[in-house]
């Protein structure tokens, strides 16, 4: 085990881990930070609505943000974290190859995985022509005809929102009974519904060919889709008796009801979006870095605001 004792353990190297190892560091603390190098962004290549770095290269951008993060007491392991526990006033982190590691505190960053629904040929087209944010790839494919998946998750806001890059959206169904209320955005939005079902989905020179189980086939410029997603939070099992972070975050910083606990990015409160990770880490950070002063010299701060009891 390392003899070192950090201020902070940050798991995962995105841009919630990456900001609030930034504030950390600045803020004199001795951060590590372990990331596995499993982003759910990477299949896109690069990142977007991030000022000075829009389009950028997804490992460039963590490339350049280590590089920045050397002028501080910030070291990395990459790794994958397989255990995280208590260990009395502090946390204890177990990696799969780089043994274990004692913190003070514990800023959880890892993400989530998104789960793709089974369409046959999705998967090789993620990341290339089909997506799921219109305010991250909507732009490169606009003026395309747009197809949206609605057959496992019901996508109809996002049907609804992609009618400003293309003034052909079409909503596919996949033989999946639409309730009431998203059939009427749908209307109101002017999406016009195919039922059949789906059978596969591959690549074509315009962007993507869907072909229906009656044999027929559409083109269209790009596929979006919403899907369900899956928090990583495996290595807090069973430290967290939650199903995730979200559920016992308790402000906007990032704490948690699970003492020394913290949480940023996409397993927290906020919008699944790069900029919106950041930030996220970079409240974490101040969270931890003010509750460090609090342990540290007992009543130089007020204490943080208490989450109003549930009902």
């Amino acid at each position: 085990m390392d003899s070192q004792v950090y201020d902070t353990v940050i798991v995962g190297g995105g841009p919630a881990g990456l900001n609030g190892a930034l504030y950390l560091g600045r803020s004199r603390r001795r951060v590590l930070l372990i990331d596995s190098g499993e982003a759910r962004n990477m299949a896109a290549g690069v990142m977007h609505n991030v000022l000075t770095n829009d389009g950028a290269p997804i490992g460039d951008f963590r490339r350049r943000a280590r590089a920045e993060l050397a002028a501080y007491d910030v070291s990395f392991r990459d790794d994958e974290v397989v255990l995280a526990e208590p260990d009395e006033d502090h946390v204890l982190v177990t990696t799969k190859e780089s043994g274990s590691f004692r913190a003070r505190t514990l800023l959880y960053a890892a993400g989530v995985r998104s789960v793709l629904p089974p369409v046959p040929g999705l998967a090789e087209l993620w990341g290339k022509s089909a997506f799921e944010c219109p305010y991250c790839h909507a732009w490169e494919v606009r003026d395309r005809s747009f197809a949206v998946y609605g057959g496992a998750v019901p996508s109809e806001c996002l049907a609804a929102t992609l009618t400003v890059w293309s003034g052909s959206v079409t909503y596919l169904t996949d033989r999946r009974e639409l309730p009431q209320d998203e059939r009427a955005r749908l209307t109101a939005a002017a999406v016009p519904l195919v039922g059949d079902k789906v059978d596969a989905v591959r690549p074509h020179p315009e962007g993507v060919e869907v072909a229906f189980d009656n044999g027929r086939s559409a083109r269209y410029g790009a596929l979006f889709l919403h899907m369900d997603t899956e928090p990583r939070v495996e290595p807090l099992r069973p430290w967290l008796q939650a199903p995730d972070l979200e559920s016992v975050q308790t402000d906007e910083r990032g704490r948690t009801s699970v003492p020394r606990l913290y949480v940023a990015g996409d397993l927290g409160r906020n919008m699944q979006q790069a900029a919106m990770a950041a930030a996220s880490g970079g409240l974490a950070g101040m969270a931890v870095n003010a509750d460090l002063i609090r342990e540290d010299r007992p009543g130089s701060l007020p204490e943080p605001p208490r989450p109003a009891p549930a009902g």
